[in-house]
């Protein structure tokens, strides 16, 4: 079913692409867009990661055998272009003083870890652009990961887990009531991108089961060298439906969760510089791969519940670049540190990194752009944690090279 699913879709992509390059229909035409990326890394220690090991996020901790040897002080490395990358922008013309389009974008990276080298749908939507407005209606980036701010990093994991980074369902809207000034509103789902759930997975139907949408207002300031902005989310998750008593009886579970978040951003520019920085503190986060999660308490036996308490996360990260010529050397900085200090009410926890006391990660790099469409990058991280059962704090370094062709 898989394989079928991909032979079609890729034939569909690539008769699009052929009619693009081909012709153009009156009102509408297409767009091919996307790159071939080839990366090869090296970590001297096993890291939390998926897609093969392309997104990582954070070192292990020690795990001491019989010896007192620490299993996963072992490097590793691997060589990959899963990450490859195709989409098709449809313009639809102009209807009514607005401009119709859409767009399709998947890579190659699946959806789950194993899953390298299968189709996986990136972003999907239609838009329209008013002289003021915009709608959004289909899959898109997380409300608190802005295009304007992305790292600019080659990384897969593009800043995480101090960068917010996830795609939702949405319906998007942008309005700009004067000049220079965006409010930003969405109502969103979860799909991909999902919480983790008491199955100890990402688990979209905590979200959708609670019948409130993922809320989102921003308010941004744009102008051509800066831009900035604050917002807030709001969540609300069931952690679970239904649950087998020890005496074989299956009780529905209403039991909702609330989640609060908030953010700041800038993205200053001015000749050959260019400056971003973000911090995010909030509820149980880890639907935008930031680390955290929520706890759960034993189950109430008199009052045939469960309770739960979200973490409360703080991450932020900087991210400049300098142009040089054809060279453009950068620097990633990310800091993150888990807020929680009471739940001894409460025995399991469900999250992301929810052993992680705080973290932080150095990351240099150099860019050197061949010509306008292909260039390589050299990016080293320096990763650093504190885990809250571990004395000493863990480190670790991974090394990347990275080439792109964008086309």
């Amino acid at each position: 079913m898989i394989k079928t699913y991909r032979v079609i879709i890729l034939s569909l992509l690539s008769l699009i692409t052929f009619n693009a390059f081909s012709q153009e229909t009156a009102g509408f035409t297409y767009n091919v867009y996307g790159y071939v990326n080839a990366q090869y890394f090296y970590n001297t220690r096993k890291n939390y990661a998926v897609v093969d090991g392309l997104f990582s996020l954070y070192p292990l901790p020690p795990l001491l055998n019989e010896k007192g040897e620490d299993l996963n002080a072992i490097g590793n490395h691997y060589f990959s272009v899963s990450t490859t990358r195709i989409g098709t922008k449809l313009n639809f013309g102009k209807t009514k003083e607005a401009d119709i389009f859409g767009v399709i974008e998947v890579d190659f990276t699946g959806q789950a870890d194993g899953m390298a080298n299968y189709l996986r749908l990136r972003h999907a939507y239609i838009q329209t652009n008013w002289e003021n407005a915009q709608l959004l209606v289909g899959q898109y980036w997380n409300p608190m990961t802005l295009p304007q701010m992305m790292p600019s990093n080659k990384e897969m994991h593009n800043g995480a887990p101090f960068h917010p980074f996830g795609r939702l369902y949405q319906i998007r809207l942008e309005y700009q009531p004067v000049e220079k000034l965006n409010i930003l509103s969405v109502l969103s789902f979860q799909r991909d991108y999902a919480t983790i759930g008491v199955n100890n997975s990402k688990d979209y139907t905590q979200q959708i089961r609670s019948f409130i949408p993922i809320t989102n207002i921003h308010l941004q300031y744009v102008s051509d060298n800066f831009f900035a902005g604050i917002g807030g989310e709001f969540k609300a998750i069931k952690p679970r439906e239904t649950f087998l008593t020890p005496n074989n009886q299956t009780l529905r579970m209403n039991e909702t969760m609330y989640n609060f978040s908030t953010s700041a951003y800038f993205n200053y520019k001015a000749k050959n510089h260019d400056l971003k920085s973000q911090a995010i503190i909030g509820d149980n986060l880890n639907d935008m791969t930031i680390l955290g999660g929520y706890y759960e308490s034993a189950f109430d036996t008199i009052n045939n519940k469960f309770n739960y308490h979200p973490t409360t996360t703080f991450a932020s990260w900087l991210d400049y670049t300098l142009t040089l010529g054809d060279f453009k050397p950068g620097l990633l900085l990310g800091y993150i540190i888990n807020l929680d200090i009471d739940t001894k009410d409460y025995i399991n926890a469900y999250g992301l990194g929810m052993n992680i006391d705080n973290y932080y990660r150095i990351s240099p790099r150099l860019e050197y752009t061949i010509n306008s469409k292909f260039c390589l990058t050299l990016c080293v991280e320096y990763q650093n944690a504190k885990f809250k059962d571990v004395s000493k704090r863990v480190e670790g370094y991974k090394l990347a090279l990275n080439a792109t062709y964008n086309f």
